[in-house]
């Protein structure tokens, strides 16, 4: 048997990690379609930062499928806390995510989009990022022209998502158990988890910033 049809025929493990780890493996598949598909029909500036923005969501979700993936035996509320208090911060993501057989990928990965942020999918957030509203060009936090501006810098960047996407999809390959009760019970834990992590997340807290 070959390994690919070992990796189609084995069947799956079942818990919650893993189970987060599918769902981010998702999120990122998406945003990264919904990229391919509008990148070049973007004609403005804010158009084009607002589908790269799409890249950097999928970068940060499927970094998140490998941290998760990379601490599959831990408790699962334990990885859910660090999966939402990392937010939206690349550098941070990448220090951790390390299931990838090439690290060079994620060291590149941090190297390229240290600064972006996802809230730069707002006009306001971006023009003072690229374009600051007051004060010279030359002095802007992102240079524009150099990346987003530019298209080669761009699909070499995309092209960094594929060997992580990748990863991840070998990772959670094989077969779903046909184990009703299997199944039944880690969807019931799925949800005490997230209603849990809900009503912590309405406590009152030092961080109460908002995405």
């Amino acid at each position: 048997m070959n390994q690919l049809t070992q990796e189609i025929t084995h069947e799956k493990p079942v818990s919650l990690v893993r189970s987060m780890a599918e769902h981010y493996q998702y999120d990122a598949f998406d945003f990264a379609r919904r990229f391919d598909l509008l990148w070049e029909s973007m004609p403005n500036k804010t158009g084009r930062i607002k589908s790269f923005v799409d890249l950097v969501f999928a970068f940060e979700c499927i970094l998140k499928c490998h941290i998760a993936l990379g601490r599959t035996d831990e408790d699962p509320k334990m990885v859910l806390k660090d999966l939402i208090k990392a937010r939206h911060d690349i550098g941070k993501l990448v220090e951790i995510a390390k299931i990838s057989r090439d690290q060079n990928v994620y060291d590149e990965l941090a190297y390229r989009l240290n600064g972006f942020s996802v809230f730069l999918r707002y006009s306001l957030d971006a023009y003072s990022s690229f374009f600051p509203f007051y004060t010279a060009r030359r002095k802007s936090k992102l240079n524009y022209s150099q990346t987003v501006g530019n298209n080669e810098w761009v699909l070499e960047t995309r092209a960094l998502l594929s060997p992580l996407l990748q990863t991840a999809k070998e990772a959670l390959s094989g077969l779903v158990t046909d184990d009703i009760v299997v199944i039944l019970r880690n969807a019931r834990l799925m949800s005490e988890l997230m209603d849990g992590q809900k009503k912590e997340s309405k406590l009152p807290s030092s961080d109460s910033s908002h995405d």
